[in-house]
């Protein structure tokens, strides 16, 4: 079991306040964290992480305290027993694919490296460098960067959100094969309500720093319409973006500037 209770005051997108957030996960789960843009939800990752500091808060894991203000126990960030993929890989340019894996590794864990890269499906590519891989192929190696250690807790934040959908497909059949063979207990962060649905047995959304639901994946709502949360225009890419509970999506349609906050648009 892994319990956390955390508060952190944080600017959010509807302005500031305080990240609170009181959270009990089985071990071997799969859940889901989700809400819009800004809800607080990779920060609530970087805390498990020991990346960033609460405040007042609590972690425990398995009946160890990584993380209690009130004791004054804070466990270091590698001291945590974390495997944390980021949106953008964050792999070692200078390395490849198989010195990746194996920086990250236990001394004397040439059999689990060997599954590792086997399970991953990196092992074509294994003496290439990140640079010459595809997106989709950079997940890949970071996933088995971050299992390595076989860590109690495995945190993705937005893996697929780069991705095309045959990557995030074929990314999404590792991770459930991965979580299948091993039970890590995981934390996904995702916009995509095909990733959440595929995925995850429990979903808790976010919104400004609060839980405002927590459900299991099967009483999700099976309608087609979604509730627009946010919707801004991305100058970058030239896009409209829309926020819904599940989903993020995105279109050069004009169309588009005529939704508002509270509209319900058709999923296909």
């Amino acid at each position: 079991m892994i319990e956390f209770d955390l508060t952190i005051p944080r600017l959010f997108s509807e302005g500031t306040g305080a990240l609170t957030v009181q959270v009990a996960l089985e071990t071997g789960s799969l859940t889901a964290l989700t809400g819009p843009s800004g809800s607080g939800k990779t920060s609530v990752l970087r805390l498990l992480a020991g990346l960033d500091k609460p405040t007042k808060g609590r972690i425990a894991v398995d009946n160890v305290t990584w993380l209690d203000t009130g004791q004054r126990i804070d466990m270091a960030p590698q001291q945590r027993s974390i495997g944390y993929v980021f949106q953008d890989s964050a792999l070692f340019p200078n390395m490849t694919v198989r010195e990746n894996v194996t920086y990250a590794a236990p001394v004397g864990q040439v059999d689990l490296i060997t599954e590792l890269v086997e399970i991953t499906g990196i092992r074509p590519f294994a003496d290439q460098k990140p640079a010459r891989l595809s997106g989709g192929q950079r997940q890949r190696v970071a996933l088995a960067r971050a299992l390595i250690r076989r860590p109690q807790l495995l945190l993705l934040d937005e893996p697929f959100a780069a991705l095309d959908a045959d990557s995030s497909q074929g990314l999404r059949a590792v991770l459930l094969d991965l979580h299948r063979r091993w039970g890590t207990t995981t934390l996904l962060v995702s916009h995509y309500d095909v990733d959440v649905r595929a995925l995850a047995d429990r979903v808790v959304h976010l919104q400004q720093g609060r839980i405002v639901r927590d459900t299991t994946v099967a009483d999700l709502p099976t309608h087609s319409g979604e509730y627009i949360e946010h919707i801004r225009f991305d100058d970058l890419t030239q896009q409209w973006v829309i926020e819904t509970a599940m989903s993020q999506f995105r279109s050069s349609n004009p169309d588009w500037q005529r939704f508002a906050v509270g509209d319900q648009i058709r999923i296909q």
